[in-house]
């Protein structure tokens, strides 16, 4: 289940709010398909992204910026790997 929200103090116009809305929403759509691995049977992910910028984005950026939020939501998700099972010296 995800969320997306962009503030009204940053952007006033309705019409900009949408659209990065729609951006944020179509990045995730077609990236999303890389948590699914990683969520354990039986449980949820639930996220809420954040606009934060000042200007007006374009696709490129957003993309990115969502590729790089799931790359760090990643590193959160999967375990470390064992330094002893990688070490193994007979």
């Amino acid at each position: 289940m995800t969320g997306f929200s962009v503030p009204k103090k940053k952007f006033r116009s309705s019409v900009h709010r949408h659209r990065i809305r729609r951006l944020m929403a179509e990045a995730w759509r077609l990236h999303k398909y890389i948590l699914g691995p990683v969520i354990p049977e039986g449980q949820q992910l639930h996220l809420f992204i954040i606009f934060t910028d000042i200007k007006m984005p374009d696709n490129p950026t957003v993309l990115n910026a969502v590729v790089k939020g799931i790359d760090k939501l990643l590193t959160t998700l999967l375990p470390a790997p064992d330094t002893k099972e990688q070490c193994n010296h007979n």
